[in-house]
């Protein structure tokens, strides 16, 4: 992508975009990243664009000015934790320090979030984890394959799912992203749903967040067809 067009787009997104932080990212994604390194900076700053508030998306902008460059993926964790009062400067010590790595990378512009927040059920404690994945898998059959080889194996089904063997849907990888993630939920259309596996009602559940259902194209609205909101295994 020739830096002008680079320019142009960066100009027509951001709130308060400056020539000297544009062209930090532009070198950012010649020297970085690899041949699509620009379009998926561009990519990452869409995505924060619809889903986010615009000051965070100002604020995810200017991660690259502390000293820290952060990249597609790792902007858009800087984004959940950005929405929730941290700075700009606070999010390029956490990408220095590798704690944003990981996580969704959009791949286009105009995706649509693939984001959840999950808890999990069992024994009567809850464990909080997350989705990048949202949209791909079905709850229900990961649930059936955690519970199967919980049995198997002899751990708990909150185990299991931690599993990449058993399910690369559900993660816990970065540290405080599922509570970053479920104090938002409904705050902005960045986190999609929030899903429940009730290990001790052997019951899934699907809460949508209406925000972001607002997001979908209305052909997908119209078509996808919602699970029920308990569905038990």
């Amino acid at each position: 992508m020739k830096k002008e067009e680079f320019e142009q787009q960066i100009q027509a997104m951001i709130p308060r975009p400056s020539p000297e932080t544009t062209a930090d990212l532009y070198e950012l994604g010649l020297e970085v990243l690899d041949a699509q390194g620009q379009q998926d900076i561009l990519a990452a700053l869409d995505f924060i664009a619809r889903n986010f508030d615009r000051s965070v998306l100002q604020s995810a902008y200017e991660i690259i000015r502390h000293g820290s460059a952060a990249l597609p993926g790792e902007m858009v964790a800087a984004a959940v934790f950005l929405q929730n009062g941290d700075t700009s400067a606070q999010m390029a010590q956490m990408a220095d320090a590798g704690h944003l790595m990981c996580f969704y990378t959009p791949r286009e512009m105009g995706e649509v979030s693939p984001l959840a927040v999950c808890a999990v059920i069992e024994n009567g404690k809850t464990k909080d984890f997350y989705s990048t994945r949202f949209g791909s898998f079905g709850p229900e059959e990961t649930f059936s394959r955690a519970k199967a080889y919980a049995k198997q194996r002899n751990v708990t089904v909150t185990q299991a799912l931690q599993r990449v063997t058993v399910s690369e849907e559900i993660g816990l990888a970065l540290p405080g992203m599922a509570k970053a993630l479920s104090d938002i939920f409904k705050r902005c259309p960045a986190v999609a749903a929030h899903i429940t596996f009730d290990v001790d009602q052997s019951r899934v559940s699907v809460e949508y967040n209406p925000l972001w259902e607002k997001t979908l194209p209305p052909k997908r609205r119209e078509s996808r067809g919602k699970p029920p909101k308990n569905l038990t295994r």
